[in-house]
Parts: C-alpha cells; structure tokens; sequence
C-alpha cells in the first residue's frame, strides 16, 4: 500500500519545463513546443534560421512568498524591455518577403501586440524612446507596408 502511495505522490507532482517559442519560416505562423526545434543549439543552422524564444518555468509564488519578496520599482520597465526586445527579434527573422498571403493576420496582430507594447513602454519611459525607434531601423513600417499590400488585393 506504501508504495502505490509514493507512486501516486510522484505521479501527481506538477512538470516543470521550458517551452520553445519561434516562428515557422514556410507558414508564418508561430510554433510553440516543449522540445527545441532542431536548429536550436547548433550555431551555424541557428544564424540561418529564425529565432527560438525560450520561455523558462517559473513556479507560482504562495502568498507568503509573494509578501517577503518584492521586485524591484524598475523591474516592469525591465520585462517590457525585454518582451519588446523579443518581438523586436521575432520581426527581424522574418524573411525578406514575408509571405503576407498566407500570415499575413498572424503578422498583423504581432505588430498590434509590438504596438501596445512599444506605446506602453514609451509612456513609462519617454527618454528612450527615440533609442527604441532607432532599434526598429524601419521594420516595422516594411511590414506595414506588405500588410496594406496584402490587404488591398
């Protein structure tokens, strides 16, 4: 009885593991899994394909554990940094031509989501937001431009 005990204990016990965000270079579309995508970790197939977000496991804070610790006043500011960044890097993996036809809606709400972050990030830090549009480097508006393409068909 001990032991169907542990084996249900064990059985029970939440997975903990990361999960591997990157966008399909034929579909467009974005591909999320628990296990890399074979280019992932060998550099010369990774610079010639589109970048892997890895998204790691962070358990659930309790209550108690959430009160002790306190992030600190920046770290918002920091994650937004961060998330605006990766869509950033998601945008320039994208090919030259991005077939708009077939992603195109996938590619419309990413540079919706990449806006709100973006305004989000302006409004709690005006001062660089000169740096972020500099990053951008006009991507953002060639993409806009093949939607609209897309669009007019």
């Amino acid at each position: 009885m001990r032991k169907l005990a542990y084996c249900l204990l064990l059985a029970a016990l939440p997975a903990h593991a990361d999960l591997y965000r990157w966008v399909d270079p034929q579909s467009g579309s974005v591909k999320f899994s628990s296990s890399p995508p074979p280019w992932y970790g060998d550099p010369m197939r990774q610079a010639r394909s589109p970048a892997v977000e890895v998204i790691s496991y962070r358990p659930q804070a309790t209550p108690a554990a959430a009160g002790a610790e306190k992030p600190p006043p920046s770290r918002p500011l920091a994650s937004l940094e961060e998330r605006w960044r990766a869509m950033l890097q998601v945008f320039s993996a994208l090919p030259g031509r991005a077939d708009f036809d077939r992603a195109g809606q996938g590619i419309q709400q990413q540079v919706q989501a990449y806006e709100a972050v973006r305004a989000e990030l302006d409004r709690q830090d005006p001062a660089g937001a000169a740096r972020r549009r500099a990053a951008e480097g006009g991507l953002l508006e060639r993409l806009k431009k093949g939607l609209e393409a897309q669009l007019a068909r």
